[in-house]
């Protein structure tokens, strides 16, 4: 029987590519040398019949390029957002993604970009290191309390919830926004209270966005929208650039409609506004929420286990369209 043909655009550890290639006839583009073109990208995956992905776009020109032997996409991410997700259920492609590994990773750094615009942190670190730190004069680099301050959360999924969790012990009153509200258990446990978005937005000294990217979520924080927000509110995205609209944004922090705010992620990333880059009350981070050792290496693993299960006995542990099965 013939093995199945994958094509693995993604870095993998090796006791994982040695598995890979025992059960696949495996192609491997490592992405930590480079990300491929959409040409470059169709060039490799004709004739696949799956792909193990962490970056390129995946669309309907790529879909076409496979002549109807592609059976699964394969996600290296939470977020399908690379994904055309429709065309691959219109064409019969399974798609999956790798929940709850990378959860700690990005609550972490969620929680780690808060205190660093809060406490004035990376300005200060470039203080010492350009050599201007001459002595400790009273005003030097006031940041903001904490304690008894509210942090607003868009998105209360895993990700939302963990920091929560971590926002509590720093006394923080922890109000959220979702599309769906958590049980009364969950906001119990966190005391956390749901608001709608204008509130949220009104009475959040930090408001922190973890949702998913969608139609609905495409700009949702706007020129109205930063409008709202407090003059002494910061601002933290560690959920997808587009959710924010970013000349909007920049308009904010020149106008001090915000007092700031960070940001690892951008709407035409890697590409961003240079004005951000000059505020001494911007944080910015190069797309990293969930850039730590076993938050990545577990969503590879993942990964690999979603596309190998599929071939082995038709299953999809972590399928993002499974109507299709």
């Amino acid at each position: 029987m013939t093995k199945p043909q994958i094509f693995a655009h993604s870095w993998l550890p090796e006791d994982v590519r040695e598995r890979l290639d025992q059960k696949f006839l495996l192609d491997v583009h490592n992405s930590f040398e480079s990300i491929l073109s959409g040409e470059e990208l169709i060039a490799r995956v004709k004739g696949v019949n799956g792909i193990i992905v962490q970056g390129p776009i995946i669309d309907l020109p790529l879909i076409n390029s496979c002549s109807g032997t592609l059976k699964i996409v394969s996600n290296v991410a939470v977020g399908v957002d690379n994904i055309s997700v429709d065309e691959c259920t219109a064409n019969k492609i399974i798609v999956t993604n790798t929940p709850d590994i990378l959860t700690d990773a990005v609550a972490d750094l969620s929680m780690g970009l808060l205190l660093s615009v809060a406490r004035r942190i990376p300005e200060g670190e470039r203080m010492v290191r350009q050599d201007k730190f001459q002595g400790n004069p009273f005003p030097l680099l006031w940041g903001s309390d904490l304690k008894g301050e509210v942090l607003g959360i868009i998105g209360m999924g895993r990700i939302g919830q963990a920091l929560a969790k971590r926002a509590l012990p720093f006394g923080l009153d922890i109000k959220y926004y979702s599309r769906n509200r958590v049980g009364e258990n969950i906001e119990n446990e966190l005391r956390a209270e749901w608001l709608n978005l204008n509130e949220l937005l009104s009475r959040s000294k930090f408001i922190v966005i973890l949702c998913p990217l969608t139609s609905e979520t495409k700009h949702l924080i706007a020129k109205d929208e930063l409008e709202l927000m407090r003059s002494d509110s910061f601002l933290i995205n560690v959920a997808r650039g587009p959710i924010v609209k970013e000349s909007d944004l920049v308009s904010a922090l020149k106008n001090k409609l915000i007092a700031g705010c960070a940001l690892d992620v951008y709407e035409f990333e890697p590409k961003y506004d240079k004005d951000l880059a000059g505020m001494d009350n911007v944080v910015l981070t190069p797309h990293a929420g969930s850039a730590s050792v076993g938050a990545r290496t577990g969503m590879v693993k993942l990964a690999a286990h979603n596309i190998e299960t599929y071939f082995k006995n038709g299953k999809v542990p972590n399928a993002v369209n499974p109507e299709i099965l």
